[in-house]
């Protein structure tokens, strides 16, 4: 426990406002919400003074670790200077964020276009790649994840958020095979990449296809196509002149190993979308990159209100500077295979897969390892809610909804890691003995 900033009488009373005055349209977990007082790396402290080791990083944010001193002092200087102006005009670390995105970004991208949060940056994407082709549908993967506005609901896998807004909006959006290799009939070393058998025919039969949208690496359970997938999907929709648009809101800015990634497959978009981690975890901050060819056609309209807000703006480049001089892309990749060496060094039973591509991933749960049948819900709550009594962030995700789902800062140490891993072993262990 650390030292909280509240008493014990002022910490109830900030709980109960919240219960009040807060809006939050989901259920919660047991000890959710948590108000959070303070935070430092990858440790935040609730206003009751109780630490947790953030395994989400503030909902896979901050990159760099919380209140990162490097991003605090950028963000200060800038309050200083200006703090927004209407898109229409510019300010020094907006423009030279956006240099320094399109200088890391492949080189089919040559400008970025900046809003304030990813369903916004794919809105764009779809809105750019509709202008640009003169076409209407948009593809997207099973499973895939792009937010919860209505537009972006269009091209967001998940029935449950679907339905949750009387459907999407119209029938010019199409699902497409994703690689669960895991779960795959055929076996990995004989992989003929038999789940894209069928996509010729449904580019073919959907000449209208503007684009295709697509994670490089799914976030929602950490599924990573192996290099053969990425490539036949990219000759397929070149073949059908279907522009490329890959959502790197989640696995972009190191979380992957990689700065993006894109960089695993060595693929050429024509559109990015970037957010999430892009501010530093200052305010809010979401960008869509694109091509020439694309941007001449593109029409916004007008700019978003905020798009490119100075400090955040200002956050952001501070952030991605830190991941490079501090060597946090290169420390993601190695805290990955440190999570996944450890995670199956438990032998727990329960513990079907472990899929860690950098720091974005997690542990998918079954209830046999041979059938692959996936954990029920009452125990897979029971591990949520145990982990979190040890002080441990999480999220749960996934196809089937059983995976524990871990990105915290790039930041995390193989002695944090370990310490998630024996709270793991514990809980693990004592549900199965409780269910």
């Amino acid at each position: 426990m650390s030292n909280s900033p509240y008493t014990a009488e002022q910490a109830d009373e900030l709980v109960q406002t919240d219960e009040q005055y807060v809006m939050r349209p989901w259920t919660h977990p047991a000890g959710e919400p948590v108000i959070v007082a303070k935070a430092k790396g990858c440790v935040v402290t609730d206003v009751h003074g109780k630490d947790y080791l953030d395994l989400t990083a503030g909902y896979f944010v901050n990159n760099a670790g919380h209140c990162h001193p490097r991003i605090i002092e950028a963000a200060t200087q800038q309050l200083h200077q200006v703090l927004q102006v209407s898109g229409k005009h510019g300010t020094v670390p907006a423009v030279r964020l956006a240099q320094r995105l399109v200088e890391l970004l492949p080189k089919t991208i040559d400008q970025a276009f900046f809003s304030t949060g990813g369903s916004e940056a794919n809105e764009f994407a779809l809105k750019m790649a509709r202008q640009a082709t003169g076409k209407t549908d948009v593809a997207f993967l099973e499973n895939g994840y792009h937010g919860l506005t209505l537009g972006s609901l269009e091209v967001t896998a998940s029935e449950k958020y679907r339905e949750s807004a009387g459907r999407p909006l119209s029938d010019h959006t199409f699902a497409l095979p994703t690689a669960y290799c895991y779960r795959c009939p055929k076996r990995p070393e004989t992989c003929a990449t038999e789940c894209l058998d069928g996509l010729e025919d449904r580019l073919a039969a959907r000449p209208r296809t503007a684009a295709i949208i697509a994670e490089p690496i799914q976030a929602v359970g950490g599924l990573a196509p192996p290099q053969k997938w990425w490539d036949r999907v990219d000759a397929a929709r070149r073949k059908h002149g279907a522009l490329l648009i890959l959502d790197e809101i989640q696995t972009g800015l190191g979380r992957t190993g990689k700065m993006f990634g894109l960089d695993h497959y060595g693929l050429e978009p024509e559109i990015v979308t970037g957010g999430k981690g892009l501010s530093g975890g200052v305010g809010s901050l979401a960008v869509t990159c694109a091509g020439k060819d694309v941007i001449a056609k593109f029409f916004g309209g007008t700019t978003p209100t905020s798009g490119g807000n100075a400090v955040s703006a200002a956050a952001g480049l501070a952030m991605i500077e830190t991941l490079v001089d501090e060597g946090l892309v290169d420390n993601a990749r190695r805290m990955g295979e440190h999570f996944t060496a450890g995670a199956w060094a438990l032998g727990d039973p329960w513990i079907g897969d472990v899929r860690f591509t950098g720091l974005l991933g997690g542990i998918a749960l079954v209830a046999d390892r041979a059938t692959k049948e996936v954990l029920n819900k009452k125990a897979l709550a029971a591990v949520k809610d145990a982990l979190h009594a040890e002080g441990m962030l999480i999220t749960v995700s996934g196809l089937h909804g059983n995976v524990l789902r871990l990105q915290p800062p790039l930041s995390v140490t193989a002695a944090q890691i370990d310490t998630f891993l024996a709270a793991l072993r514990k809980v693990l262990a004592a549900v199965r003995q409780s269910v």
